[in-house]
C-alpha cells in the first residue's frame, strides 16, 4: 500500500453483512496510499537542497508525518495511547521495525524513480509473500503461486528496462524492490501474529514504531555529518513553503491516519484474499495520480510491466479467494 502492501489480516471478521460497504472503504483507502507516491515525489523534488542528501531528507519526511500523526491522535483520540498492553507493544515492535525499513527503502527509492514504477515494485510484496511463507513456515508453494511469480518478474525485467541506459534497474527502482521484500515480511508477520492482539491498539503502536525511529536517524545522521544546524535551518525553510507544507499534510492525513484506520476497522469485515484483490487497485491509482500529475508518461513500457505485475498478484490471489470460496 503506499507504505503497507498486501492484504493484512488483523482480526477474525465479525461477520460478512457489511462486506459491501467496507469494500468500498477499502478502495478509498487504496485512494489514500495512492496519493503517497506522488506526494512523496513533491517532497523529493522539494528537498534537492537538503544537508545530508536524499536519505536524510527521507528520513525527515517520514519522522515529519509520525510526529504529525501522534500529536492528532493525543487531540482526537488521547485514550488510545493507553490502550496497548505489552503483548501489543511486542507485536508491534516487531510489525514497526519491518514496515520502518520498508518505508524508508520506498521513500529514499522515489528520489529517484517514479510513482507509478514505485507502486508497481511496492505491489510485487504481496509476491513474495508465498515465498516467504515456503521459507519461513513451510508452507507449499503452489502452481498458480509459480505463474504469478514468473509474471511477476517478468513486469519486473520490463519495468527496470530503462531505453537511456544500461541494462539493469536503477538505484531508486532497487530500493523499492527492496522495500517491497521487507512490506513482505511486514505483511506475513502481521498475518501470523496480528490475530493475536486487538487491531484498534496496535495501529498506534505501528504508527509510532515505524516513524519516530527515521525522526532520530535523521538527527543523528545529520549530526555525524556535521551538518544538524545546517539541516535545521534548511527544515524550517521549507516547511515554510505553502505547497511543501500542504503536501506534508495531506500525506499525514491520508496515507498515515485515514488509510490506516480505513484498513484496521474494514478489513476484518471480509476474507483477506477479498482485501487483497481489492488492493491491486492501489498501483494502478497510484500510477494514473502520477500521469496526471506530470511525474509519468503513459508509455508502453509502464502499461506492460505495470499490467504483468498486476497479473502476477491477481493469479496468485485469485487462487486463495477461490480456496476461500470453496
Amino acid at each position: 500500500m503506499g507504505e503497507e502492501t498486501g492484504a493484512l489480516a488483523v482480526d477474525a471478521a465479525p461477520g460478512r453483512q457489511s462486506e459491501p460497504f467496507a469494500a468500498a472503504m477499502l478502495v478509498v483507502a487504496c485512494l489514500c496510499w495512492a496519493a503517497f507516491f506522488s506526494l512523496c515525489k513533491n517532497w523529493q523534488q522539494a528537498a534537492h537542497a537538503c544537508p545530508g542528501g536524499e536519505l536524510v531528507a527521507s528520513l525527515t519526511l517520514l519522522g515529519l508525518r509520525t510526529l504529525i500523526a501522534l500529536a492528532a491522535f493525543a487531540v482526537l483520540k488521547p485514550r488510545l495511547f493507553l490502550k496497548p498492553n505489552r503483548r501489543v507493544i511486542a507485536v508491534g515492535l516487531l510489525l514497526g521495525t519491518f514496515n520502518c525499513l520498508g518505508n524508508i527503502l520506498q521513500v529514499w527509492g522515489l528520489a529517484s524513480t517514479s510513482p507509478a514504477l514505485s507502486g508497481f515494485f511496492t505491489s510485487l510484496a504481496s509476491l513474495w509473500v508465498p515465498i516467504f511463507a515456503f521459507l519461513w513456515l513451510r508452507q507449499p508453494l503452489t502452481r498458480a503461486t509459480g505463474a504469478g511469480m514468473a509474471l511477476g518478474v517478468a513486469g519486473l525485467a520490463i519495468l527496470g528496462i530503462n531505453p537511456e541506459q544500461s541494462w539493469g534497474i536503477g538505484f531508486g527502482d532497487g530500493l523499492t524492490v527492496l522495500a517491497s521484500f521487507a512490506f513482505a515480511l511486514f505483511i506475513l508477520s502481521l498475518d501470523r501474529l496480528g490475530r493475536s492482539v486487538n487491531s484498534s491498539h496496535l495501529t498506534l503502536v505501528l504508527i509510532a514504531v515505524t516513524g519516530l525511529p527515521t525522526l532520530f536517524l535523521a538527527v543523528g545522521l545529520a549530526a555525524w555529518q556535521g551538518n544538524l544546524v545546517a539541516w535545521l535551518i534548511w527544515l524550517m525553510e521549507i516547511l515554510r513553503q505553502p505547497a511543501v507544507l500542504r503536501d506534508v499534510l495531506l500525506l499525514t492525513l491520508l496515507s498515515t491516519m485515514l488509510a490506516t484506520h480505513l484498513m484496521s476497522a474494514y478489513q476484518p469485515r471480509m476474507p483477506a484474499s477479498r482485501a487483497a484483490l481489492i488492493y491491486l487497485l492501489e498501483p494502478v491509482f497510484a500510477a494514473a495520480l502520477s500521469i496526471v500529475l506530470g511525474h509519468d508518461s503513459a508509455t508502453g513500457r509502464l502499461l506492460l510491466g505495470g499490467a504483468l505485475i498486476l497479473s502476477g498478484n491477481a493469479v496468485v490471489e485469485i487462487q486463495l479467494w477461490l480456496r476461500d470460496r470453496c
